[in-house]
């Protein structure tokens, strides 16, 4: 039996009917609130990209310039075919797919790296750069043939431009395309577009920061399916911000010359196809500053610039590592040039004079129950220190280290950080490898035989150094001591000649733990090793000069020796460091040091010129 509805039940009821009510409203009226006023601007700019969108302008990259303003790195207008891949006519990426091969194939490129860049910037909604370069007469017959292929443009685009190709390309670097990663992070995301080009080795990657510029951005306006239609006329244009110039201490007329006597020695061990291999490093001794630094074999940096297929990108993965600076990314043993540690080492030992004579060298020298030889089978005879550093007696060496012991001499090695990064300005130094006897327990599991510090005397062993540590701490003993940290760039200014940057006073990173007595000592045995009339380095003699050096002939366990040679000039007050390395060279004396006499006359004669001039005595 059902009970009438009273007048209590119907008030209740209207209650919770007006509270529900109440509730919907309020919350309709909270999002209400959130969208439009907490989310509004949000929602309003998202509106307004719908209408417009910003359509990249490309800065162009600093120059690159060598200390007498020669042009190392520019850049040229290519005349580049995009593709719009957000194109309204694109609805699937097998559309995309199929567009970019059909495009790839009246190129003759290899379309699947082309497929894959344009599937990324379809996501980004940008065009996709599909060729560059295009020779003017070449552009009207082709747009003729794909004229009908939606969003297809010629666009003029800068590109990135090396004139003396591979010339000093390890120094310089290369650009490639940045990627999605970068385009993500912080800083590089806030400033570049997809397809912007970036720095990837060299200094063009070690000065991104002053080269790379800030592009600008013109408005356009788009349809509901994100078809450009004109220009924004609500929004003016955003110029772009040309990178900074920067200036090198490269010398571009030595970096040449440093390249081309590489290039032109013909080591026995070497086939005629085969490439040199090897590194120059040539530094001022007193500001660190790195006049030329060349390693062989090389690469152009151009192809880089407009894209390398993987046929090219194979080519430069080959056993010759064309892309491996071999001046700071190459460990050595340093061979005979060590011989100027030992000698240090020895001096603070406190027994070591320019009078100290041994037993004499017969051309082998037995330690226990092996036989240690010199370089000239039938020995040096009997010599004392000068003859013997001049000569390169190996066996002279050997009995210094018997003497001072190997504990000793890796002591002397370790504080003199030969194994350290120099900090040059350019990215991925590799460091070397100074053993301790800690190291050799670890690597042998007992203490290291005696006979190591023999090896190590001479340069051999487990030593490696690479060539640009091994110059700086040459400048360090011939001059006062003071390990420079060797550097490339000097300034940067502004397309209208103002200055952004500038290097400063050269930074010293260390003090090497030897007086001025000793480093007079190793400046007189450098000139020795040059000048004296049986020394290994004769070759680098210059009449008229007074050069100092020291030859190595670096043991191979995969070929012929490497030959290094350590070359000073001007003696009376040094002022130029040279170090050359060819890579199963032979002889130091033969290879080596004629490429340092060379560069070392260049830079003699270039002083004597320059100073003729300023005084007017020319003529």
């Amino acid at each position: 039996m059902a009970f009438p509805e009273t007048a209590g039940d119907r008030r209740r009821r209207a209650w919770a009917l007006g509270l529900w009510i109440g509730v919907v409203f309020l919350v309709l009226l909270a999002r209400l609130f959130a969208l439009q006023i907490m989310r509004g601007p949000d929602y309003a700019d998202l509106a307004h990209k719908n209408l417009i969108r910003p359509d990249p302008i490309p800065a162009l990259r600093g120059r690159i310039f060598d200390c007498r303003g020669v042009l190392l790195a520019g850049n040229h207008v290519s005349f580049t075919l995009m593709l719009e891949v957000a194109h309204p006519e694109y609805r699937t990426a097998e559309q995309v797919e199929e567009t970019v091969a059909q495009v790839a194939g009246e190129l003759g490129l290899e379309a699947k790296p082309l497929i894959a860049r344009a599937l990324r910037h379809r996501k980004l909604f940008a065009p996709v750069r599909i060729a560059e370069d295009l020779l003017p007469e070449r552009i009207a017959p082709l747009l003729e043939r794909l004229e009908p292929i939606a969003g297809l443009r010629v666009e003029r685009v800068p590109r990135r431009w090396y004139p003396a190709e591979s010339r000093a390309a390890h120094v310089l670097g290369y650009v490639g395309e940045v990627n999605p990663e970068e385009l993500q992070a912080a800083p590089v995301g806030g400033g570049y577009r997809p397809g912007t080009r970036v720095g990837r080795a060299g200094i063009e990657r070690e000065y991104e920061w002053l080269l790379g510029g800030t592009p600008g951005e013109t408005y356009v306006a788009v349809d509901a399916v994100g078809r450009k239609t004109d220009l924004f006329p609500g929004l003016p244009p955003r110029a772009a911000v040309p990178g900074a110039d920067l200036t090198l201490s490269i010398d571009a007329g030595l970096q040449a010359s440093a390249e081309r006597l590489l290039r032109a020695v013909r080591p026995e061990a070497l086939a005629a196809a085969d490439p040199v291999r090897g590194a120059v490093v040539v530094l001022d001794a007193w500001t660190g500053e790195i006049l030329a630094c060349a390693s062989v074999p090389g690469f152009d940096p151009n192809r880089f610039a407009r894209g390398l297929s993987a046929e090219e990108w194979r080519v430069l993965q080959d056993a010759t590592h064309p892309l491996l600076n071999r001046a700071t990314q190459a460990a050595y043993p340093p061979g005979s040039v060590f011989k100027i540690v030992t000698t240090l080492a020895a001096r603070e030992a406190g027994w070591l004079r320019l009078s100290s004579r041994f037993d004499p060298c017969h051309g082998s020298y037995w330690f226990g129950d092996r036989a240690f030889r010199c370089w000239k089978r039938e020995g040096h005879g009997r010599v004392a220190l000068q003859e013997a550093f001049a000569v390169s007696c190996d066996i002279y060496y050997y009995q210094v280290a018997r003497r001072l012991g190997l504990a000793a001499l890796l002591d002397y090695v370790g504080r003199l950080r030969l194994d350290a990064r120099t900090g040059v300005d350019l990215p991925e130094e590799c460091g070397g490898l100074v053993p301790t006897m800690a190291w050799y327990r670890r690597q042998l599991g007992t203490r290291p035989p005696e006979g190591a510090a023999l090896n190590l005397a001479i340069g051999q062993g487990e030593l490696m150094i690479t060539p640009l540590a091994l110059a700086a701490c040459a400048a360090a003993l011939v001059t006062d001591g003071r390990v420079r940290q060797p550097h490339l760039a000097l300034r940067a200014t502004r397309r209208d000649g103002s200055l952004v940057w500038e290097a400063g006073e050269p930074e010293v990173v260390r003090d090497l733990p030897v007086g001025e007595e000793e480093r007079a000592l190793i400046r007189r045995l450098l000139e020795a090793a040059v000048a004296d009339e049986h020394a290994t380095g004769r070759p680098a003699r210059i009449p008229g000069y007074r050069i100092g050096g020291k030859t190595g002939t670096v043991q191979n366990p995969h070929g012929d020796d490497h030959a290094i040679f350590l070359g000073v000039a001007p003696m009376e007050a040094p002022q130029w460091v040279v170090l050359v390395v060819v890579e199963q060279g032979g002889h130091g004396s033969a290879v080596a040091a004629p490429i340092a006499r060379e560069l070392l006359r260049e830079l003699l004669q270039g002083e004597a010129i320059a100073a003729v001039a300023i005084s007017g005595d020319g003529g």
